[in-house]
């Protein structure tokens, strides 16, 4: 009896806990089995992924370890080791190395590494720190000055160990005109990327991460503490992406905010083929209204940031001209919108202007309503929008009614790019909101109440609940290619059986990232099962494959 009576309880827990599932999922918070379950399309957008970014990242392993091997002389490898020698507290070298024991390396390699790590943690989290309060022309004018630092004077290091070690004839002015012209066109490639094409940015993205590996001379440091750095970074980017309070983690979910602004230069973005789209959580319910009636458009993700809130684009901030304090003098102001050029200037419901905290013009704001042609012959009351506060940071922050919100009114984009198209439609209110490069991010309809929603296409059934959206790109880290990179560098100066065991190891490492990646729909790190298997084969190839191969050779077994 005791027996059927637990069976039945058990029976009600779980019929309690598919009822907590089904609730769940109605309140746009998915359920722990759904996620993961893995569908086809997501098997397919696995391997677009991977197809998409193997290419970039043998490339430039391949490149690195060419580099490392035949860019090099015994004059520039010894400076490279000085050099390098700056960064570890305890400095030995390999030949002191030889003449002390495996643990005494051992700890002395792993302090080193933590105190490299701990810095790189640091300096992470002061990155963290200006993109979470938008000191965005501070950190984005740090980034361009160090991009092109390294592939003008770093890059020029390189060029110049090649033409001396292969006494390449050339004379100053070309070879200083030439690198020159190669570092501004990588930087205004990489931040800018108006008119240039994306295999450009690319290409300069792979060069970076190559001459970062070696003209920093990461692969310069000495045998222990180069595969003590790797194993220590493969750990600290497990948990600085995992762990609540990583600053990978903190940067991840800031860049993942409605007002995040881009951030270029750190990722290497590939495009996937059009019909292969991967299903992104949404962190938010878009069934959730704030305060003032109006709809809160999803959050996005990291591999399809959607600008909105202070910014359209990746440069502006809060802090900009545009969002400055309101102009209490008319001719001021009416002088600030004439110098306007007529494309920043654009016609919107004020519904959208409020989503996106866009300047408003203060003059006569037009009476077409933005609800439907239908209502265009109605009276809607805008008076509120002539009073001299429509640009105070507090003007938002008020109440208003569905005809204010869905009134037409003047507003000014920001000054780096971005605009908000409307779309011819009979029954809806459609507007496209497009990136600095033109690319389309968002369709938003307003309706009736003054309520904006984002328009999204659900092919299947699984995305009927609309607890996902589709992204159709792939993001990865270019510390993730330096460290590849510098692994890879590290193997090929022993022999190419080294060098090509631990680049396959990499490569199907990558690939089970991205496996679970579409397993658990999150920012996943990149560097530790890749590294992990690149160590461990590099170990297994060099102490136990080679000798066997050699023993082949020299005894052969015949069967």
């Amino acid at each position: 009896m005791s027996d059927r009576n637990h069976r039945n309880n058990n029976s009600d827990d779980r019929h309690h806990a598919r009822d907590d599932n089904r609730n769940n999922r109605d309140e746009g918070e998915p359920s722990s089995d759904s996620d993961k379950e893995i569908s086809v399309s997501e098997v397919l957008y696995s391997a677009s992924s991977y197809h998409a970014m193997v290419v970039p990242v043998s490339m430039t392993m391949i490149l690195a370890a060419l580099a490392v091997v035949f860019i090099n002389t015994e004059q520039s490898l010894s400076q490279g080791e000085a050099d390098m020698s700056q960064y570890q507290v305890w400095k030995t070298n390999d030949e002191q190395r030889e003449y002390q024991s495996t643990g005494k390396n051992l700890a002395m390699s792993i302090g080193n590494s933590l105190v490299i790590v701990s810095f790189i943690c640091a300096m992470t989290f002061v990155i963290v720190l200006f993109y979470k309060f938008r000191f965005m022309k501070c950190l984005i004018g740090y980034m361009i000055f160090s991009s092109s630092a390294l592939l003008g004077l770093l890059g020029g290091t390189v060029f110049s160990v090649a033409i001396e070690k292969y006494r390449i004839p050339i004379d100053k002015f070309t070879f200083y005109f030439g690198l020159y012209n190669f570092a501004i066109v990588g930087t205004i490639s990489i931040f800018f990327q108006m008119g240039i094409p994306t295999q450009v940015t690319q290409g300069y993205l792979v060069c970076t991460s190559v001459i970062m590996a070696l003209a920093w001379q990461l692969a310069h440091f000495d045998a222990w503490t180069t595969w003590s750095l790797l194993v220590m970074l493969a750990l600290y980017d497990l948990c600085a992406v995992l762990t609540p309070c990583g600053p990978l983690k903190a940067l991840v979910n800031l860049m993942q905010q409605e007002d995040a602004p881009d951030m270029p230069g750190l990722l290497y973005e590939a495009q996937l083929p059009s019909g292969v789209e991967r299903q992104v959580r949404r962190t938010g319910n878009t069934s959730q209204r704030n305060n003032n009636n109006t709809e809160a458009p999803p959050t996005s993700d990291q591999n399809n940031v959607i600008p909105n809130s202070n910014t359209l684009t990746n440069t502006d901030s809060a802090t900009d001209n545009d969002h400055a304090t309101p102009a209490r003098h008319p001719n001021r102001r009416s002088n600030e919108v004439a110098s306007l050029p007529p494309e920043r200037i654009v016609k919107v419901p004020l519904a959208i202007a409020k989503v996106y905290h866009l300047r408003l013009i203060a003059s006569q704001p037009s009476r077409n309503s933005a609800i439907s042609p239908s209502s265009s012959n109605s009276s809607v009351s805008t008076s509120p929008l002539l009073e001299d506060r429509v640009n105070d940071d507090s003007y938002y922050d008020r109440q208003f009614t569905a005809a204010e919100l869905c009134a037409e009114v003047e507003a000014v984009l920001p000054s780096s790019g971005g605009r908000i198209e409307k779309l011819p439609s009979r029954n809806r209110n459609r507007y496209q909101v497009y990136d600095r490069h033109g690319d389309l991010r968002r369709t938003l309809i307003v309706d009736r109440q003054g309520r904006v929603m984002q328009e999204i296409e659900d092919d299947s059934d699984d995305e009927s609940d609309g607890e996902y959206r589709t992204s159709n790109s792939i993001k990865l880290g270019l510390g993730d290619f330096v460290f590849y990179s510098v692994l890879v560098s590290k193997a090929a100066m022993y022999s190419f059986t080294t060098f090509a065991a631990c680049m396959l190891v990499i490569l199907a490492g990558m690939g089970a990232t991205l496996i679970l990646l579409s397993v658990y729909k999150a920012a996943l790190p990149a560097l530790p099962i890749s590294i992990f298997l690149g160590v461990v084969f590099y170990l297994l190839t060099r102490i136990v494959i080679e000798p066997w191969i050699q023993t082949i050779f020299q005894a052969p077994f015949y069967v």
